[in-house]
C-alpha cells in the first residue's frame, strides 16, 4: 500500500512510501544532513536511493544537480513520483540503473557521491524469507557489496570529491580499508549512540578522492534522551 507523508520537519517536501518496501530511517536523515555542501558541489550522486529520500533533504541545502541510482523497478517509480510531487524534476533526476555499471560510464563526474547501504553481508540469513524482496535487497548486500559500493564511488568522483557514508559500527574497520584501497582519504568520523550509555552502533564518515591523511573525530551524536524522545540536537536535523 502506497501512502503520502510529510518528509519530517521539512517545509514543502512531501514523498510516498510503500509500506511493503523499504521505508527511509533516520539513517537517510543523518547522512544526507552530513554531506558538505559546500558551493563547489555542483552535481551530486546519490547511490541505492530508494524513494529518493535523500536527494529531496539535500535539495534543501544545495542548487546542485543530484542524480538517484536505483535498481529496482518499484522504487524507481516511486522516487518519480516523489520528484514530480515536490516540483523538483528540474534539479532531480532518478537513473534505473546497477551502481557497478552505472560508474563504469560515469567517470571522475560528481563532486559529491552519497549512499546509505544495504548493512548486513549475505549470510544465508534465515530471517531474509520473512521480508520482501524489496526490503531485503536494502537491507542485506544481495545485489551489491560494500567494496562494490566504495570501488564505484572512487570511478564516480572528481579530484577532491566527497563520498559520504553512513553504516554500522562494527563495519568500521571494513570501510576505512576499502577507502584506502580505493583511493578515498577519510577525512571526518561520527559516532552515533542511541542513549549516554549506549555503545555507538552506528557511524558517519566523509573521506575525500586523492585526498591527503588527517582525519578528524568529531563529537558523538546522541539521538535519544532517556524517556526516548529525540534529543535538542537531533532535532536540528529534521528541520529547514
Amino acid at each position: 500500500m502506497k501512502v503520502l507523508n510529510d518528509l519530517l520537519g521539512y517545509k514543502n517536501r512531501k514523498l510516498y512510501q510503500d509500506n511493503k518496501m523499504f521505508n527511509f530511517t533516520l539513517d537517510s536523515v543523518l547522512v544526507a544532513r552530513f554531506c558538505n555542501l559546500n558551493s563547489k558541489k555542483k552535481k551530486i550522486c546519490d547511490f541505492g536511493t530508494n524513494n529518493a529520500v535523500i536527494p529531496l533533504i539535500l535539495s534543501k541545502y544545495t542548487r546542485a544537480k543530484i542524480i538517484g541510482v536505483e535498481i529496482q523497478n518499484k522504487a524507481v517509480e516511486i522516487a518519480n513520483e516523489n520528484i514530480k510531487l515536490n516540483g523538483l524534476e528540474d534539479q532531480i533526476e532518478i537513473i534505473h540503473a546497477d551502481i557497478k555499471e552505472f560508474s563504469k560510464l560515469h567517470n571522475q563526474e560528481f563532486d559529491l557521491v552519497v549512499c546509505n547501504p544495504p548493512f548486513f553481508k549475505m549470510d544465508g540469513n534465515p530471517k531474509l524469507k520473512e521480508i520482501s524482496l524489496e526490503v531485503a535487497n536494502a537491507r542485506h548486500e544481495l545485489l551489491i557489496t560494500l567494496k562494490d559500493i566504495i570501488k564505484s564511488a572512487s570511478r564516480c568522483l572528481k579530484n577532491k570529491g566527497n563520498f559520504t557514508i553512513v553504516h554500522r559500527s562494527e563495519r568500521l574497520s571494513e570501510i576505512i580499508n576499502l577507502f584506502y584501497k580505493y583511493n578515498i582519504y577519510p577525512k571526518r568520523l561520527r559516532l552515533i549512540q542511541s542513549k549516554k550509555t549506549d555503545n555507538a552502533k552506528m557511524i558517519l564518515l566523509d573521506g575525500i578522492y586523492q585526498g591527503n591523511e588527517g582525519m578528524e573525530l568529531l563529537p558523538t551524536l546522541i539521538t535519544h534522551n532517556d524517556d526516548e524522545t529525540y534529543t535538542d540536537e537531533l532535532l536540528k536535523y529534521f528541520h529547514d
